[in-house]
């Protein structure tokens, strides 16, 4: 398949890879609601990613975009893990594996 194709159809080395995750916390007030979701924003750019999903009171729902394939997107992953695991007393964290973004959905 040409270069141009895989481009448009993300695929090859045009691939995303993500994975979902999930956590549940202590319950929050609104404004340390807000400085944990500032917190976590700013480190998922940081690693060069972006994210979807939702922030609750008690636990959080996202999927996270590690970018394209072949950027060390699994270490990235980890880092990122283990950074949010501790990050807020009494959290547990649940991590996917790595999929297709653009396929696996």
């Amino acid at each position: 398949m040409k270069k141009r194709l895989r481009k448009k159809k993300c695929i090859g080395e045009f691939a995303e890879m993500g994975f979902e995750l999930k956590a549940t916390y202590p319950e929050m007030g609104d404004e340390q609601l807000d400085a944990f979701m500032a917190k976590v924003m700013a480190k998922v750019g940081e690693f060069d990613m972006y994210c979807g999903g939702g922030f609750f009171i008690d636990g959080l729902d996202l999927f996270v975009c590690t970018g394209k394939v072949n950027t060390d997107e699994a270490a990235r992953k980890e880092q990122f893990v283990e950074w949010l695991k501790g990050s807020v007393e009494g959290i547990e964290v649940s991590a996917g594996d790595l999929v297709d973004a653009n396929y696996e959905l």
